[in-house]
């Protein structure tokens, strides 16, 4: 278990402030921030390179305010994958290991075991990164800190490996914490995602609740979302609105029927977000596009525009449209989908979302 209350530290000028989580034993967390956050910085705190200035920290059972690097119980590799210059791959990965067989089945497994004979620094950058993961994972740490440790790696060697760990972190039962600045790597590794800015942590929690439940719109454009509104919100009266059958208590169970207006056009959503001053929050890829209003479904939102931009990548395509003047809504939609659709610049569609894809903040 990796529990940081309040916890404070200073590297030169810059400084963490206030950083509270918990990733339960066993548990991968995952820290995401812009550079010059303190991802790092937090990762060298936990180890104890970097001196706590203030708060509690805790891993396992033990306090380790003022507790020396060396008796955290702590494996830490390096975005530039430290190794010794003196030792071939193989004495590295051997390193601080108990068992040189678990060592060397380690390296297998990542690939390593064909480098054992080279000399480190005829290594690539990709190359010593895997190697410093297996001289982490050799040691079988109980507590594992990992800074962009796939950042050097080809992208389908980078699945492979993050497979890999992923599978060795369950199997040792590890307690893991990932810096990384890939987004979609924290959602398919995390089960806590920690997010920093400027040295205060901006959210915590589960990624698919931070990433489909922003706390703030700063949070929700840090994380990628493309369509932020700002606007009011006004909580639906006594009588059940016209998109939900039944009495408001029965059909609420706790959440609230809300109009959101912003100048223009009105959403429709459920939640318990406070009447007043605040910004809607649609992801991309909860949009429909269509040529016809309701495009087959019963989505309560539906907004007709002008498509202004259409870019594809690959399997996905994003198409921007003009909901009103100088607005645009943004849709993330497969290439397929946009072809058969013979999606164009100039053409008026129909954008569908359902109610639940719009976040209050």
């Amino acid at each position: 278990m990796i529990a940081a209350s309040g916890l404070g530290a200073r590297a030169g000028t810059f400084e963490l402030r206030d950083i509270t989580f918990t990733v339960p034993r066993g548990g991968y967390g995952v820290v995401i921030g812009a550079a010059g956050s303190g991802k790092t910085t937090l990762l060298e705190t936990i180890a104890g390179i970097v001196a706590q200035t203030a708060g509690t920290l805790q891993l396992g059972e033990q306090r380790v305010d003022g507790v020396p690097p060396e008796h955290r119980g702590i494996g830490i590799v390096y975005q530039r994958g430290y190794l010794f210059p003196h030792l071939s791959v193989e004495q590295n990965v051997l390193y601080g290991a108990r068992d040189a067989k678990f060592a060397r089945g380690i390296a297998d497994r990542l690939g390593v075991e064909s480098l054992f004979r080279r000399n480190v620094s005829g290594l690539s950058g990709g190359e010593r990164g895997i190697v410093s993961l297996a001289r982490a994972l050799a040691a079988r740490p109980p507590l594992l800190l990992l800074d962009e440790p796939y950042s050097a790696l080809d992208p389908r060697r980078r699945i492979i490996v993050r497979r890999e760990v992923r599978a060795l972190h369950r199997e040792l039962g590890l307690t893991v914490l990932q810096v990384t600045h890939d987004f979609t790597e924290a959602g398919l590794l995390g089960d806590v995602a920690i997010l920093l800015d400027g040295g205060r942590m901006l959210q915590a929690g589960a990624p698919q609740k931070v990433f489909r439940e922003p706390a703030s719109p700063y949070i929700a454009e840090f994380l990628g979302a493309e369509n932020i509104f700002a606007g009011t919100v006004c909580v639906i009266g006594e009588t059940a609105p016209d998109w939900i059958a039944g009495e408001p208590d029965v059909v609420s169970r706790g959440h609230r029927a809300i109009e959101f207006r912003t100048e223009g056009f009105t959403l429709y959503t459920v939640g318990d977000a406070p009447a007043g001053p605040g910004h809607a929050v649609i992801r991309a890829e909860d949009i429909m596009l269509s040529e016809t209003p309701g495009g087959g479904t019963s989505a309560r939102n539906q907004l007709e525009g002008k498509i202004t931009d259409i870019a594809t990548l690959g399997a996905l395509t994003r198409v921007a449209i003009e909901i009103r003047k100088g607005t645009p809504l943004i849709a993330s939609l497969t290439t397929r989908s946009a072809q058969e659709l013979s999606l164009r610049e100039g053409q008026h569609v129909w954008a569908t979302f359902k109610a639940m894809a719009v976040h209050l903040c």
